[in-house]
């Protein structure tokens, strides 16, 4: 065996099969603003992280370094995993009305766009700028456990955090493989700034599309209610704006914000190994 063969990835490639049948509609504190705001993100990620792939397979062979190459070839893996379960969850909502296979289809036809027009450089950043903003939404969805426990159907509880997990173990390989290739502050910064805003918008606009699909446009209770816990005092989201925008710091590594003790914590309770 070679010495390259005994190298190992830092993290592993978990095999999920996850099966949503007996999941409840409104599985998320049984509201459908915040049910719906999950899904709306499920909708985003099985082209968003083949997106993902695409632009680290577009760039891999340009890197020599062995180890870099099994970190690489580990993020691809759980990230085709993540692809995967999100689609077969999608589907399930889907036949239950919820029709998140419509903003899957339009998602993939944006970044399929995206792949046309963008060079290798720019796909990458776009990467790195994506997941930053998961790795930062997988820290805080396992840090706030009051908003965790109130996923009251086993499954999807296990499912997202399994991915914030994975999220957080392999936040810096699409970062390192940029910076080592070209170290570009200005593409990385700039690519950041179009990258939220277009995410707020289809976010936005998906989420009103769902709660108006569903009859709960005018659930003024629910938007109150999950808007408060996404953005209010001690929100979700408020929480994690001052993590999210320190990426346009010039020193900025995603190391730089540790989840190792939440990793562990959580690969305890679902009874991961590695």
């Amino acid at each position: 065996m070679t010495a390259q063969a005994q190298i190992k990835a830092s993290f592993p490639v978990r095999r999920m099969d996850f099966g949503f049948e007996g999941v409840p509609k409104y599985w998320f504190h049984n509201d459908p603003f915040l049910t719906h705001f999950l899904s709306n993100l499920s909708s985003l990620f099985p082209e968003g992280e083949f997106f993902f792939v695409t632009s680290m397979r577009n760039i891999r062979d340009k890197i020599d370094d062995p180890v870099m190459q099994k970190e690489i070839s580990a993020f691809i893996g759980q990230e085709a995993m993540h692809s995967k379960e999100h689609k077969v969850f999608n589907d399930y909502a889907t036949a239950q009305g919820i029709d998140v296979d419509y903003f899957h289809r339009r998602v993939g036809k944006l970044l399929k766009f995206g792949h046309k027009i963008l060079s290798h450089r720019q796909q990458l950043a776009v990467t790195c700028a994506l997941e930053h903003f998961t790795a930062t939404v997988a820290a805080q969805l396992m840090r706030r456990e009051d908003q965790t426990n109130e996923m009251h159907d086993p499954v999807m509880r296990k499912m997202w955090l399994w991915h914030a997990i994975e999220e957080s173990e392999h936040k810096s390989v699409c970062y390192d493989a940029y910076q080592r290739l070209y170290t570009d502050y200005p593409t990385r910064a700039g690519t950041m700034v179009v990258a939220m805003i277009i995410l707020s918008a289809v976010v936005a606009d998906q989420q009103v599309r769902l709660m108006a699909k569903d009859g709960q446009l005018f659930n003024f209770k629910s938007w109150g209610n999950g808007l408060w816990k996404l953005f209010g005092y001690k929100g979700f989201i408020t929480q994690v704006l001052p993590e999210l925008f320190d990426y346009f710091r010039p020193g900025f590594h995603p190391e730089d914000h540790d989840s190792e003790a939440l990793e562990q914590k959580y690969k305890a309770e679902l009874g991961f190994q590695g």
